[in-house]
This record gives C-alpha cells, sequence and structure tokens, in this order.
C-alpha cells in the first residue's frame, strides 16, 4: 500500500485438485541469458536481464514489454533448486528498486536460493508507468477551487503521455502474474517461494490462484485479501491505529503529561484549517533550506497517515501535533514525508492508477466511508481520477478466495493501519495449511522487524510450519513516545498563535 496518496491533494468449501499434492511437472531448461551486473545497494555482483512479452497477453499481437529482472544468485555452490520471488507492494512499487529491503528480509536465504526480482509490467524498467503531480505543498493545491482544476489537468496530461508508450487497461494484476509465470518458465526453475508485502500479498495471491502447482512456500506479510478493494477501509483501519495510538499516550505518564488532550488538539488543528489554510515555512528533510508551504485540512492528514505505519514515527506524533498547535508544523511535515518521498523508492502512479482503477474503485462500497478523522480522504481522490483512466477488464474470480494446501506464513501487524490481523485471519480460511503471526507492537510490514527474517529463513528452508517459534514477535515492545527537548508551552501560559482551543470546540 502507498503510504500517500497518488493525488497529492489529500493523497482474497475448500477443493483440492491433484495437482496440490502432486509433484509438479518438471521444469523446462532455462532458455534466457542472463548478464552480471551492478544494482544499487547490493555489494556483490548480480545477474540482470530481460524477457519480452506482449503487451496485450490475449491477442498477442502488437506492442511487447521487456520485462526487467534481477537475480541475485545464491552464494553456496550447491544451492536448492527453488528460489526465492519478492512480490513488491504499492501497488506501483518496482521490486528490483528494492533489492536492499528484500535481503533486508530473506537475505539468510539468499546463501542457498537465489533471489528473484522481476519489475512488475508497468514498474520501474518494464515499461515504468510514471506521472508527475503537483507539488501538495503548492499555494494552488491549498485552494479547493483550484485543486481539482489542477490535479484534473495534471492527470490528463499524465494519462495522454503514457497513452503513446502503453495501453493502459493491460497493467492489471491477473495479467502482470502471466508474465510472472513466464519469467519463471525461462529461468528455468521448476517450483519457487513467493515472498509477497502489502499490495504485493495479492500478486502473490493471485499468482497461486492461477498457478499453484509451481509453488513451493508462501510468506504475506500485511495481508490484502482478494475480497478487500483497497482504500475502502483505510479511514476506518487508519482511525483505529490513531486512537490506538492516543490511548497509548494517555496510559504513557509522561505523554500523557505533555499531551493532556490529544485528540482535541488533532480536532481543533482540523477545525481551524478546514476554515483558513495556514502558510508555514518548513525546513525541506533532504535540502535543509526553508519552505513556505500551505497546510490544509488533507494537508494534515496526509502527513498523520504514513506515520501510522510505523510505530516509531506514530510515536512522534504527539509532539509533532502540540507543536503544530502552536503554529511549527516542521515535524509534522517531516515525519509524514509531506514535503518529499521518505525513501529512495520510487512509485509507479500510472501503474497505480491502472490497477487501482480496474479493481478496487469499482468495488468501493459508498457505505461505511465516513469515519472519521479520514472521511474520504482516500476513495474521493481516486473515484476522481479514476473516472478520467482507462480501465482494465477484471476475471469474474479475482474477488473469489484463493484456495491452496501450500504451506503459508501469514504476519501481520496488529498496529498496521491499511492491512491489519483481520484480513490476516480472512485468508488463512482458506489455507489449511498455514499459520497466523501477529506482532502485538508492530504497524504495516513484519518481516523486516526483530525475529521476523529469522521465522522466515527457517519456513522456506524447511517450508513447513512446525516449530516456528512466533511468540519472538510478541516480545518486540512498543516503541516509547518521543519526549521534546523543553517542556511544551502549557494552554493557561500562552495562547496558540495558530487557534484560539476555547473558540474551536
Amino acid at each position: 500500500m502507498p503510504c500517500k496518496q497518488f493525488l497529492p491533494a489529500s493523497a482474497i468449501c475448500l477443493t483440492l485438485l491433484s495437482a496440490c499434492s502432486e509433484a509438479p511437472p518438471p521444469g523446462p531448461a532455462a532458455t534466457l541469458v542472463l548478464n552480471p551486473c551492478r544494482v544499487a545497494h547490493v555489494d556483490n555482483e548480480v545477474k540482470c536481464g530481460t524477457l519480452e512479452v506482449f503487451e496485450n497477453r490475449e491477442t498477442r499481437q502488437g506492442r511487447k514489454i521487456a520485462l526487467n529482472i534481477v537475480v541475485v544468485p545464491a552464494v553456496a555452490r550447491n544451492k536448492e533448486p527453488d528460489p526465492v520471488f519478492f512480490f513488491a507492494g504499492g501497488p506501483g512499487q518496482a521490486a528490483a528498486q528494492l533489492a536492499r529491503e528484500a535481503l533486508a528480509i530473506v537475505g539468510g536465504i539468499n546463501n542457498k536460493r537465489d533471489l528473484v526480482l522481476v519489475d512488475q509490467r508497468g514498474t520501474g524498467k518494464s515499461n515504468g508507468l510514471a506521472c508527475a503531480f503537483p507539488e501538495p505543498t503548492s499555494p494552488e493545491m491549498a485552494n479547493p477551487a483550484k485543486r481539482d482544476e489542477v490535479s484534473r489537468k495534471a492527470l490528463t496530461e499524465c494519462r495522454d503521455k503514457l497513452a503513446k508508450k502503453a495501453d493502459l487497461t493491460q497493467y492489471t494484476t491477473t495479467i502482470a502474474m502471466a508474465d510472472i509465470e513466464d519469467v519463471r518458465e525461462a529461468l528455468g526453475y521448476q517450483t519457487i517461494n513467493l515472498w509477497g508485502g502489502s499490495y504485493g500479498t495479492r500478486a502473490a495471491m493471485e499468482y497461486m490462484r492461477r498457478f499453484d502447482s509451481r509453488v513451493r512456500s508462501v510468506v504475506l506479510d500485511g495481508v490484502a485479501p482478494p475480497s478487500l478493494a483497497l482504500l475502502e477501509s483505510f479511514a476506518r483501519d487508519a482511525g483505529a491505529v490513531l486512537e490506538k495510538m492516543m490511548l497509548a499516550c494517555g496510559k504513557e505518564v509522561k505523554c500523557s503529561k505533555q499531551n493532556a488532550d490529544l485528540k482535541a488538539t488533532l480536532d481543533d488543528l482540523l477545525a481551524v484549517l478546514a476554515k483558513v489554510p495556514r502558510s508555514a515555512s518548513v525546513a525541506d528533510p533532504v535540502t535543509g533550506l526553508k519552505r513556505d508551504v500551505m497546510v490544509t485540512r488533507e494537508m494534515l492528514l496526509t502527513a498523520v497517515f504514513p506515520a501510522l505505519y510505523v510505530p516509531e514515527m506514530a510515536a512522534m506524533l504527539p509532539t509533532a501535533l502540540a507543536s503544530a498547535k502552536q503554529g511549527d508544523f516542521a515535524a509534522l511535515m517531516t515525519i509524514g514525508g509531506v514535503l518529499g518521498d521518505s525513501t529512495e523508492v520510487k512509485l509507479f502512479r500510472g501503474m497505480q492508477l491502472s490497477v487501482v482503477c480496474a479493481e478496487d474503485v469499482p468495488r468501493v462500497r459508498r457505505d461505511g466511508l465516513q469515519p472519521q478523522p479520514f472521511g474520504q480522504l482516500f476513495v474521493g481522490e481516486f473515484e476522481k481520477a479514476c473516472a478520467l483512466w482507462p480501465k482494465g477488464g477484471m476475471s469474474k474470480d479475482f474477488d473469489q478466495p484463493v484456495k491452496s494446501a501450500k504451506p503459508v506464513l501469514i504476519l501481520s501487524g496488529a498496529l498496521d493501519p491499511v492491512t491489519p490481523p483481520q484480513y490476516g485471519e480472512e485468508v488463512k480460511k482458506n489455507f489449511p495449511n498455514s499459520l497466523h503471526a501477529i506482532a502485538p507492537n508492530i504497524g504495516h510490514g513484519v518481516s523486516h522487524r526483530g525475529c521476523g527474517p529469522k521465522l522466515i529463513k527457517k519456513f522456506i528452508e524447511t517450508a513447513s510450519l512446525v516449530d516456528l517459534d512466533i511468540k519472538c514477535l510478541e516480545r518486540m515492545p512498543r516503541p516509547t513516545f518521543f519526549e521534546p527537548l523543553r517542556e511544551p508551552v502549557k494552554a493557561a501560559e500562552a495562547k496558540s498563535p495558530l487557534l484560539n482551543v476555547e473558540s474551536t470546540r
């Protein structure tokens, strides 16, 4: 799942086929030649190559896409024959750009198994569909009357530009997973292990649905089940995690003392900014240079939302909100990544729109979209965009449960604002050989935290859930709340330069 919205304005009766219990058919000899290469953040030499596939896999005519493939070879001379295929999130992340992150998760497994990173069609070097949208902090984006016009213009320009190099209806998940099967066959692997995170769990499960006989084991981290229309439940789930953070602050002596009524602080900020956006001078986290930004209600929520993904960042929210109440938005804008991407990984927004507009927005139910404070912040902007974006088809069984007897390790963070544990429980019902491990104090993404890599290593090495010590995830503590270097100014001692608390409730 993306941590930020695609527009700066706001932002899957168990029937087991015989093939499930039988050995898969022999894998073909490799037909794709890979060459030695170097990729960013990986010390050792790796192997790279491309595989051409038809953009339109149904007609098999016209334009072809060169899929970008990076293989981090196993270190051991006598390696295992089944690699790990890494399915990136987003939708819109390019797997090859996540080599460092992938190795942090499966580095130990890479001793005996290849790690395969394939840029999903529409991302990275696989005909990447990139869009440039206006800066979210620009004055025109802070003006509701101009915001829609500016966003619509940028979206239309991007759509028309990308239409010259791509049929935007051909970049959906099911089509992309057929690409992945072509890559497996071309590389000569008989069976593969899957790791998927966030949207990558949707992709991994869709691959299982179509090519289960080729799967040896699966790790799903932060599950997005087929039944879930991305965005639909973000307001509810993010709001629940925000409430948990506030309750935790209230139970911690220092945090509660420094933030007597955190909910009221947030409510007051939102109320004031809904009426009049505020100008603030904020230091760019990359350049250090001061920038004048316009802070709107949507902007503030867009900053709070991604901070909830990582408990260490969420632990800074009380102090950041208190500072914002005093008119200083620097901390909030920085931890929320509003002034720029918080990572070096690029999100390919065109591909994201092609997926979300075909697979998610048409399935969004209008009921239950009002949980505050986020409300329709997520769905609304995507609905506007999808009204202008070409929509691909969706297979009839796309939203049906994926069923498999293959061993599946499901990981969830109890503080995940977008893919909470309930979704892991949902898919577990259709995987009889599965285990759902919940980390009570972790947010979005468990694999790289604490004992996560060790759990995954043991699971994939054995393709067995026996004797996995998932209790180790429960021993990871919740981060303590950030303590400012000085006591904040009390409301009784000085009125806020941003708002008069008494007058806004």
